[in-house]
């Protein structure tokens, strides 16, 4: 996978009042991300954020700083590059990814002696909302990282809806008007701690979150954590905290003593939130195709709608005339293009002296309103659908034929037809999920 960057952050700091707001120019996404041969796509999201700056504290007659400063670098844009998969299946495990750019701080603070300027920051984390309509499966980044689940209050708990980019858990804290602010239970002001930068550079790691779509999930959207205290200007629960940390290491702090920063999507502080709130991808949720010979897809021709529209083999592209479910009855089980609403079934024959005359060999397979015939239905073998990548058969219930491709063509365009069983691979199929 290749390293994607992110683009550097631009901040204004006051730091008595605190306020830091970062210039701004509109928030972007690409709209029109590239696929890749992988069959992923990439886009990035770039985006203005303010933060809340808090002088958390020195020792006495250490006074602090009033007056704005720049700590990133003015007209920055803070900006997350994901990977993702364009289209997955209803039942299929999946990874995308988030990349975040290296931040620069400034050595400021230092109050014309630079040994005393900030020398990195301390406690950094990142969150992202789990996405609606998944079931979380893992997540991972770099060595130096933990990425952990956490409930709305910051503590790690298998339901909640965040992930958290950390290092035990270590986040900032302060107390301001009497009351003391944090998100995590490894919180604190005035203590080195969590993830530290040990210079003026952030490096963030690829964060991978791995998932499953859950039934009628529709499209899953990646976002950083968004919504109710998250949006909220210089809450601890923004996005992204941190404090930062000084050269002067001695009992006596410098006067800057560590600060609080605390980022939300905003163009300033009193602005409503901007497209940094929105998704970074969409990724569109179908029903799975089904695989069969050489890994091509059973698919409607020509994106056909009417009953009798013939079936054919075809590379998988993801769209709806290559989408099934499968539902089970009485008689077998019926398979459903959900967006024709028709079931797979086989062209009968006219003559109705024998079964082998309705249903002979080289019986075209088509599409029909499903229950207006009974060779809408089938007996699917369980080695179809128990991920066994050599597959199984798919009878007809009423013929006790098989699903075959003809004359073992892979080519895209071979169309299905009703055969006697062979066992060869030309009958063997896959359908990745379980039953509906």
């Amino acid at each position: 996978m290749n390293q994607l960057r992110w683009s550097r952050i631009a901040a204004v700091a006051i730091l008595s009042a605190g306020v830091l707001p970062f210039t701004h120019a509109a928030a972007s996404a690409d709209d029109d991300p590239v696929a890749g041969q992988d069959g992923t796509a990439q886009s990035t999201t770039t985006f203005k954020v303010s933060c809340g700056a808090y002088s958390n504290g020195g020792t006495a007659g250490q006074a602090f700083h009033d007056e704005p400063v720049d700590i990133f670098g003015k007209d920055a844009e803070m900006g997350v590059h994901t990977t993702y998969p364009r289209v997955v299946t209803v039942g299929e495990t999946f990874t995308y990814s988030l990349q975040f750019d290296s931040l620069k701080l400034k050595n400021v603070f230092e109050d014309g002696a630079t040994a005393n300027g900030v020398k990195g920051s301390e406690r950094m984390k990142v969150d992202i909302d789990i996405p609606e309509g998944v079931d979380f499966v893992s997540a991972e980044a770099g060595d130096e990282w933990d990425i952990i689940r956490i409930d709305d209050d910051g503590r790690e708990s298998d339901t909640g809806k965040h992930l958290r980019l950390t290092f035990n858990n270590a986040t900032e804290q302060r107390t301001k008007n009497g009351v003391v602010t944090n998100n995590g239970p490894n919180a604190s002001a005035h203590d080195d701690g969590g993830f530290n930068s040990f210079n003026l550079t952030i490096n963030f790691p690829e964060i991978r979150v791995t998932v499953k779509p859950s039934d009628n999930a529709g499209e899953i959207s990646p976002t950083i954590r968004v919504g109710k205290s998250a949006n909220e200007y210089n809450d601890p629960k923004n996005f992204f905290t941190f404090l930062t940390t000084n050269h002067d290491n001695t009992l006596f702090f410098p006067h800057s003593g560590y600060v609080s920063l605390r980022c939300s999507p905003r163009d300033t502080p009193d602005a409503d939130v901007n497209n940094g709130v929105q998704p970074l991808a969409t990724i569109k949720v179908v029903d799975p195709p089904i695989y069969g010979l050489d890994g091509r897809v059973i698919d409607i021709v020509d994106d056909g709608t009417v009953s009798g529209t013939p079936v054919q083999m075809w590379d998988n592209t993801g769209a709806e005339n290559q989408q099934w479910t499968m539902h089970t009855g009485g008689g077998g089980t019926q398979i459903v293009n959900p967006h024709t609403q028709k079931c797979l079934d086989v062209h009968e024959g006219t003559a109705v002296n024998s079964l082998s005359d309705l249903f002979p060999n080289g019986a075209p397979i088509q599409i029909s309103g499903c229950g207006t015939q009974t060779s809408d239905e089938w007996f699917v073998s369980p080695e179809v659908t128990d991920g066994n990548p050599v597959g199984g058969t798919i009878v007809n219930a009423p013929s006790g034929k098989c699903l075959d491709v003809t004359d073992s063509e892979s080519a895209n365009g071979t169309r299905l037809q009703l055969w006697d069983c062979t066992g060869g691979p030309n009958q063997q199929f896959n359908f990745p999920p379980p039953f509906a």
